[in-house]
């Protein structure tokens, strides 16, 4: 979040490859740097596929870490008459949370 708690945050977590995926051979595509993910081919960063967000995890984050860099300060917020939103996207299945006054 920004300073004053306000504004538009971007985060993601990087989620560890499954055991399907394990058993196949795959390896990871993406590495984490901070606050930025590049793709990667056999261990070497692709060239121009780097992207930078407010705030990015690794796939050993937990639930929550990413609440409370994330979420807390948005449902802090809306517990104080502030309306926000969370917008979570899971691989398959968008979540999409509107916080309100009436919750």
């Amino acid at each position: 979040m920004s300073a004053k708690g306000e504004g538009i945050c971007v985060g993601i977590r990087m989620r560890p490859l499954n055991e399907r995926e394990k058993n196949g051979g795959q390896e990871k595509i993406f590495q984490v740097d901070r606050n930025s993910v590049s793709q990667i081919h056999h261990g070497q960063p692709v060239e121009n596929q780097t992207y930078s967000y407010d705030k990015v995890f690794d796939e050993n984050a937990t639930t929550r870490e990413v609440y409370s860099h994330i979420a807390k300060d948005v449902v802090s917020g809306v517990l104080n008459g502030i309306n926000g939103t969370i917008f979570a996207c899971e691989n398959s299945l968008p979540l999409y949370f509107n916080l309100s006054r009436h919750l």
